[in-house]
C-alpha cells in the first residue's frame, strides 16, 4: 500500500522532471563558433565591452569570436593595429588610415581584419646626445636602430592569415622628440616605424576588397 508520504513524493519528483525537461534544451544544438575561433572564457559575458587587449590571440593564431564577420569583397572591413616586440605579447598600435578603415575603441565589435605588426631585428646606428628634461633635470641619450618588421593580416574572427610582408626601417636623422622615465635604460633605444603611407598600401588591398 503507498501511503501518502510516499504519494507526495512521486508527484514531486514528477513535476521535477518535468522542469528539467522543459528548461534544459537538451535537443538544441550547441552554438557554433567560427572555424580557427576561440570559444568564449568561462564567465565572459557576451555583451561584455572589447578592449584591443582581446585581439592579442588573433595575431598567435586563434581567432575572437565576438569580432565582425569578415566576408571579402569591395567595401570597408575595419582593421585593428596590434604591435609587438617579440611575437609574444602584442598592444595596441597607432596608424594613420583613411577615415573608417580603422577599429577603434569603443567600438571595437566592428573590427573584422586585424594587422600584426612585429619586430624582427634591430641593429644599433648611432648615439645622440643632448636630451634632457627642464623639470627633473634628467638628461639622458637616445640609441637610433634600423628595424626590421613582419605585418601579417588576419581574419579578426578566425585568425586566418590574409597576407604578409617585410619592411626595412633605416634609423634616419637623431630624433627631436624624445622622453625619458627613471629606470629606462642609457641610452634610450629608438625604433622608427613604418610609414604611414606605406602601411596604407599594404592593407589597402585587404580593407577596401579591390
Amino acid at each position: 500500500m503507498t501511503s501518502k508520504y510516499q504519494r507526495r513524493v512521486v508527484l514531486a519528483l514528477s513535476a521535477l522532471a518535468l522542469l528539467v525537461t522543459g528548461c534544459g534544451g537538451g535537443d538544441e544544438p550547441p552554438a557554433s563558433v567560427p572555424d580557427g575561433a576561440a570559444a568564449p572564457a568561462d564567465g565572459e559575458a557576451a555583451g561584455a565591452e572589447l578592449f584591443d587587449t582581446d585581439f592579442g590571440q588573433v595575431c598567435r593564431g586563434t581567432g575572437q569570436p565576438r569580432a565582425a564577420e569578415y566576408v571579402a569583397g569591395p567595401g570597408v572591413h575595419p582593421i585593428l593595429v596590434m604591435r609587438s616586440e617579440d611575437g609574444t605579447e602584442y598592444h595596441g598600435g597607432i596608424a594613420t588610415l583613411p577615415e573608417g578603415w580603422g577599429a577603434q575603441w569603443p567600438d571595437l565589435e566592428r573590427t573584422e581584419l586585424v594587422a600584426c605588426a612585429r619586430r624582427v631585428s634591430a641593429t644599433p646606428v648611432e648615439v645622440c646626445e643632448g636630451y634632457a628634461d627642464e623639470d627633473t633635470g634628467a638628461e639622458w641619450s637616445v640609441q637610433t636602430h634600423d628595424v626590421v618588421y613582419d605585418y601579417e593580416v588576419r581574419v579578426a574572427r578566425t585568425a586566418e592569415v590574409l597576407g604578409r610582408s617585410t619592411f626595412e626601417v633605416d634609423a634616419g636623422p637623431c630624433p627631436m622628440i624624445s622622453t625619458y622615465t627613471q629606470g629606462d635604460p642609457q641610452p634610450v633605444p629608438y625604433y622608427p616605424g613604418v610609414g604611414d603611407g606605406e602601411f596604407e598600401l599594404f592593407v589597402r588591398p585587404f580593407v577596401t576588397g579591390s
